[in-house]
């Protein structure tokens, strides 16, 4: 059987659990790509800013934070903003906006997620539609075509259900990979902030 054939048995549950997969992998290609610690805390940035805060350009670091958008310029950009404060104030404007960004990234993965939730759950619709057709056909079909329209169903119930299981799984794969990542990403930009932190707090203010 082709994929083609499996797309026609499945009938339409099967082409919805076909855009899904189509959406999953779009987003894998997109996390794989995008979602990594090296983009995210950027360790040559990094460098520079510190290098930049213990000479006292702290204008100069706060101006290359506002140009990009990684996780670590924008917790740092927090910090400068509340510069000349005490230091739990500082630290608690960079946690804040920590918090914020690390829900961003919770929030992006959470789509393989919700894949991998409803996949199955479509399969599972395929399975009961495909098994009423198949009794529908035991009980009104004529003999010559009751073998025929049987078939049919059954063949929609088991392609679609063994269809969202495959996607479920794989979605539910890479959510959880990740996840890790993300969990990666927090970890190497709260080990940087608090170094900021102890920088911040032994500089003037911005002017």
């Amino acid at each position: 059987m082709t994929l083609w054939d499996m797309v026609k048995a499945g009938g339409t549950v099967m082409i919805v659990i076909m855009l899904l997969s189509v959406a999953a992998l779009s987003l894998v290609i997109y996390f794989m790509v995008t979602l990594t610690p090296a983009r995210e805390v950027p360790l040559q940035f990094v460098k520079r800013a510190q290098a930049q805060i213990r000479a006292g350009d702290l204008r100069g670091a706060y101006q290359m934070c506002e140009d990009r958008d990684e996780f670590i310029a924008n917790v740092l950009r927090a910090g400068l903003r509340m510069h000349g404060h005490d230091r739990y104030v500082i630290q608690e404007a960079m946690e804040s906006e920590g918090e914020r960004r690390a829900a961003l990234l919770w929030q992006r993965i959470s789509y393989l997620n919700n894949i991998g939730v409803i996949a199955p759950m479509l399969g599972l619709l395929g399975t009961v539609t495909g098994m009423m057709g198949a009794f529908g056909a035991i009980a009104y079909n004529d003999a010559q075509s009751k073998s025929i329209v049987m078939a049919y169903n059954v063949a929609q119930a088991l392609v679609t259900t063994a269809a969202g299981l495959v996607l479920g799984i794989i979605a539910f794969i890479f959510y959880y990979y990740l996840r890790g990542r993300v969990v990666t990403i927090i970890a190497h930009v709260e080990a940087h902030a608090s170094e900021f932190v102890e920088l911040l707090t032994g500089k003037g203010p911005i002017e």
